[in-house]
């Protein structure tokens, strides 16, 4: 004869009839009474049939329990059996979605998570879910979708206590995704507090790219905090702008470390872009010319290199280039050497046609930057600055949207076009009042998207 197990809660159907029958010192046998089965009531006991109405009536007289708490229970623990198979089939969805974004088929997986209405999923998977589609919002470059994801997904996180260990480098992806978004959204000190956050949660279990990723995060935001107090007119606080520097400086080159530790070479290349903007803004001028040009050398065949299988990788090598000989152009304007200038830029441009759009509104932008130095009546000037602009039209890239803007406007008032250069400004205007109303958004309709 089974016996029943011994860990039922007390507060279940099968825990408080067994209870019952353990307080009045009756078998299985007894209860059954030749009427059921002792492996029906067994079964009962833990919790591994439904029983009929008629069941828990016999029952209730049996063991002298209200027939009214024993159908309250009997509905809960149908209730707990549908919460569970609903579970089942959303994890089989997010394992499935997971599996094409690791693939790199962001719509199939789109496909699965998009009609999604949260509040109708069970309560513990609904952050995972959340936060799975924010990262294929985010791999589209739909940053605001990505941030409402992130922010719903946060909210939604259950107790730790109820969190696996498993489940804990999920979270901590969390934030750091969220740190991303944050940036990418011209939001830095949201972002640096998530990208803190990150960091806070590692430990040696935790895989060197999340570690080299929240280092690199930080490096940006850091840097962009120096180089606003450089352009802070009214007062320039040197000593704190180059505690900055050198704070960015160690967060980069702690990113290339770990990068080249784990074999991500084209990564770590990206991050020594990164290490050559701030050595410029230190001046080691020369410094920096040595990095880009190894750069280059290194992975300038990705020009001459059709784009293969790997889309992404392709991407990545060409943005290596674009951003390298970007910075070299801007280095050669500084010295009035437009001839090299110029050449550097015109890699950039080829380059970054097979890249991102961020990349090639750079590019535009420096190369318009140069003609204008060269002869600012020249009509290329405008039509890089209108380039530049076109190119991030449909991204949300915002800030770099608004230094776009920006020099077309001044290139346009310099050559005598007033009424079209404030034309311009206004759209400055508008962008700018986005940011600054974007972060104080909440983004958190539960809504299908």
């Amino acid at each position: 004869m089974p016996r029943p197990s011994k860990h039922v809660s007390p507060d279940t159907l099968g825990g408080r009839i067994r209870a019952a029958r353990e307080y009045l010192h009756l078998s299985l046998a007894e209860v059954a009474g030749g009427r059921y089965s002792t492996s029906l009531i067994s079964q009962i006991e833990r919790n591994r049939v439904d029983p009929s109405h008629e069941s828990l009536r016999f029952l209730a007289t049996r063991l002298d329990l209200p027939l009214e708490d024993l159908d309250l229970l009997a509905q809960q623990h149908r209730e707990t059996e549908v919460e569970a198979s609903e579970y089942k089939s959303y994890e089989d969805i997010r394992n499935e979605a997971a599996q094409h974004l690791t693939n790199k088929d962001v719509p199939k997986a789109l496909d699965l998570l998009t009609d999604l209405h949260f509040s109708q999923v069970p309560v513990l998977q609904r952050w995972r879910l959340a936060a799975l589609r924010g990262q294929c919002y985010y791999t589209l470059r739909k940053f605001l979708k990505a941030q409402q994801d992130f922010v719903y997904a946060l909210q939604e996180l259950p107790k730790p206590e109820w969190i696996s260990v498993d489940q804990q480098g999920e979270q901590m992806l969390l934030h750091l995704d969220l740190a991303h978004t944050y940036r990418q959204l011209q939001l830095p000190c949201e972002a640096q507090e998530h990208y803190t956050i990150t960091l806070s949660m590692m430990n040696q279990d935790t895989p060197f790219g999340f570690v080299a990723e929240a280092h690199w995060g930080m490096s940006l935001i850091t840097f962009t905090q120096a180089r606003r107090i450089s352009q802070d007119r009214e007062r320039i606080d040197s000593s704190q702008r180059n505690q900055l520097l050198l704070m960015a400086l160690e967060h980069a080159e702690n990113a290339r470390v770990l990068y080249r530790s784990i074999g991500q070479h084209l990564r770590a290349a990206s991050v020594t872009c990164q290490i050559a903007e701030i050595d410029r803004v230190l001046n080691n001028t020369e410094k920096v010319c040595g990095y880009l040009r190894d750069l280059l050398s290194t992975w300038s065949h990705a020009l001459n290199e059709p784009e293969g299988t790997d889309k992404k990788r392709h991407q990545d090598e060409l943005c290596v280039v674009a951003a390298s000989a970007c910075t070299l152009a801007e280095i050669e304007l500084e010295r009035e050497n437009y001839e090299e200038a110029l050449t550097y830029a015109h890699c950039s441009l080829q380059a970054a046609q097979g890249s991102y759009k961020i990349r090639q509104a750079e590019a535009y932008t420096i190369y318009g930057r140069i003609l204008t130095a060269i002869n600012p009546e020249d009509p290329r000037v405008e039509e890089a600055f209108r380039k530049a602009v076109e190119v991030l039209a449909d991204t949300e890239r915002v800030g770099a949207k608004i230094r776009a803007h920006v020099l077309l406007s001044q290139h346009l008032l310099k050559i005598g076009k007033t009424v079209e250069s404030e034309q311009v400004m206004e759209r400055v205007s508008l962008l700018s009042y986005l940011v600054s109303a974007r972060s104080s958004s909440a983004f958190l309709e539960d809504v299908p998207r």
